[in-house]
Formats: structure tokens, C-alpha cells, sequence
């Protein structure tokens, strides 16, 4: 794929680091790079070799992204005191609940309540 016609003039180092950037084969990249000017061929090379290693992270960001899509979530984490269950306490009738509320004030010398 060429971004620019090839019948296009390269004026500036982006504009020859751009032609390098989109051809496809190396060779032609080597070609263009020797064609550039001598003055700007290592600011053409840092361009070149930044925009490679940004394309190199943005694929791997994007295979690290999919990876995880593909993993289920964590698991909540789990309890570990399972001794205290709602279940294991028993209903009284109110008659046993008044008869152990006495024996409390009893214990605490309360006088006798009545309500």
C-alpha cells in the first residue's frame, strides 16, 4: 500500500519517512531511505524507527486487550468464617422469650417491668 503517488516529490524528512512508512517491501524502504537527502537521513531513520515501535506496542496493547477479553473474570473472593449461619437459631415462642428476659433482670436486680 503507498500513501503517496510515486510521481509525488518528497520535500521534507516526514514526508519521506511517510513513503517509507507505507511501502510494503524493504527493499523499496531501503531505496527510498537512500534516496533521501544525506543531512536528513538520521531524523527520517528516528521517525521511521518511532513510528515502528508505536506500531509494535499498539499491536501488542491490542493482543493483551484480546487475551483478557477471552478470560473469564475473577471470582469474588470467598468467606472464610462459614460457623455463623441465620439458619442454626431457632424461633421461640414469645412465652420463652419473656421467661428469658426475666431471668436477665433478675440477674441485674432490676424491679419487675411491666408494660
Amino acid at each position: 500500500m503507498n500513501a503517496q503517488a510515486s510521481h509525488s516529490p518528497l520535500y521534507t524528512p516526514r514526508d519521506y519517512a511517510a513513503a517509507i512508512l507505507a511501502e510494503v517491501s524493504r527493499e523499496r524502504r531501503n531505496q527510498l531511505l537512500e534516496a533521501c537527502p544525506e543531512p536528513w537521513r538520521p531524523l527520517v531513520r528516528e521517525h521511521v524507527e518511532t513510528a515502528f515501535a508505536r506500531i509494535a506496542a499498539y499491536r501488542q496493547h491490542k493482543a493483551t486487550r484480546a487475551k483478557a477479553a477471552k478470560e473469564p473474570p475473577v471470582p469474588a473472593p470467598r468467606r472464610d468464617d462459614t460457623s455463623f449461619r441465620i439458619s442454626d437459631f431457632t424461633q421461640s415462642s414469645p412465652e420463652v422469650g419473656r421467661a428469658r428476659l426475666a431471668e436477665l433482670r433478675a440477674i441485674l436486680g432490676h424491679k419487675e417491668h411491666r408494660a
